[in-house]
């Protein structure tokens, strides 16, 4: 593993799933994520905690697919810890969204035999660690976080598999392997995913919990809902 100047290019990539990368945008959610829960109750109108952290791990999925997806294409991703991270507020044709804002300097590059250790290193340090703060100070169960979190992980694999099955094969067989959860005592991907295949995954509900946009003005029940009355 090893530093690399950022490819400038690759901001554009990046910016197609919410990442802006060594710009300061306005509206960033200040101090720590205990700090960012009342500011996203206020821009999304949520009423509770629970509901503005689920809402934060759906924006947040970008991100995470946008790691595996610098993984997969790039051989690269952003080797920072979760507390340089940094997330601000923007709007979507009227829709309250979040952006990842990170640096460049954190970017490193990985050989193949390498990429496990990133992925690793991209559910713990980074994932693992923002879910367990927001859950000193929210209620909300982590299996909701995870299904949002990994939800849009789905759809980035199950388009690598139409070009490229065996990578796609491979990595999905490795999310599926509790063991390389650790120190987590499952795997989220097996909860989630189960034995359904990727294609079957992004056309029918798997999900086991309600994501909880429905609780939001802005947004409606989507089609993947298990409970959508």
């Amino acid at each position: 593993m090893s530093a690399l100047t950022f490819p400038p290019h690759l901001k554009l990539v990046l910016a197609t799933h919410s990442v802006i990368v060594d710009r300061s945008p306005a509206s960033l959610l200040e101090g720590a994520p205990r700090d960012w829960i009342d500011p996203l109750k206020n821009w999304i109108d949520a009423d509770n905690d629970g509901v503005a952290v689920a809402y934060f791990f759906r924006q947040y999925a970008l991100f995470l697919s946008a790691q595996f997806d610098l993984l997969v294409n790039h051989g690269g991703y952003f080797h920072c810890p979760a507390d340089e991270l940094q997330f601000t507020r923007s709007a979507n044709y009227g829709y309250p969204m979040l952006e990842t804002v990170v640096s460049s300097d954190c970017f490193r590059t990985v050989s193949d035999s390498e990429r496990y250790e990133a992925m690793h290193f991209i559910l713990h340090e980074q994932t693992s660690t923002l879910m367990a703060t927001f859950r000193e100070y929210a209620k909300v169960s982590p299996i909701t976080l995870w299904e949002n979190a990994l939800s849009s992980l789905i759809w980035l694999y199950a388009n690598v598999e139409k070009r490229n099955p065996r990578r796609a094969a491979e990595d999905v067989e490795w999310l599926m392997d509790a063991a390389n959860w650790q120190p987590m005592r499952k795997s989220y991907m097996l909860l989630l995913l189960g034995d359904t295949s990727l294609q079957q995954a992004v056309t029918e509900p798997i999900r086991k919990t309600c994501c909880l946009y429905k609780e939001l003005p802005a947004f409606e029940t989507c089609t993947f809902c298990p409970s959508p009355n």
